[in-house]
């Protein structure tokens, strides 16, 4: 009896480290999601209503979806610090406080480029760096969506695989 339970712990213990790898694939496609969505709202703003910076970090941080929403609002509270800091340097801060986000080298570098141009530069050159940073963000999300697909699954039947290979040798 107290085999059997040895073994189903070792075999939930190991499947549970696999469908926690295919979880995280989950919350990164979700966070990208959420940061392409803050983006697009930061684009509408500009061109329509050509909000100012803090205003429009205000309204991105209550209006996008978690986890995104923390990074805007981490962006909008160090303004305070804007004439020590430049935007850029306040940006890139917040990118690399935020863990939530899972992002790649490629998505931190595409999003760090982007904030040394918002505020720098007038409306014009601030949408256009929104809507480049917006076509690389959208190509990751698709990679970022078919490695959750092909390797989602992969991971649970791994962890489920190893779980059960690891109580037979071990039985």
């Amino acid at each position: 009896m107290l085999k059997l339970a040895g073994a189903l712990i070792l075999m939930a213990g190991a499947s549970s480290i696999g469908f926690g790898a295919a979880a995280q694939l989950r919350a990164r496609v979700t966070s990208l999601r959420a940061l392409i969505g803050g983006l697009e709202l930061m684009e509408r703003e500009l061109s329509f209503r050509l909000t100012p910076m803090p205003d429009l970090l205000a309204v991105v941080a209550k209006r996008a979806q978690a986890p995104a929403c923390y990074f805007f609002a981490r962006c909008r509270d160090s303004l305070d610090r804007l004439g020590e800091k430049s935007l850029g340097e306040l940006w890139r801060e917040a990118l690399d406080a935020e863990p939530d986000l899972l992002l790649s080298g490629e998505e931190t570098l595409v999003l760090a480029g982007l904030g040394e141009v918002l505020g720098r530069y007038d409306g014009d050159g601030q949408r256009e760096a929104l809507e480049s940073a917006l076509a690389e963000l959208a190509r990751c999300l698709k990679r970022a969506e078919e490695d959750r697909n092909r390797l989602g699954r992969m991971y649970g039947v791994l962890g489920m695989g190893a779980g059960a290979l690891t109580v037979i040798l071990l039985l």
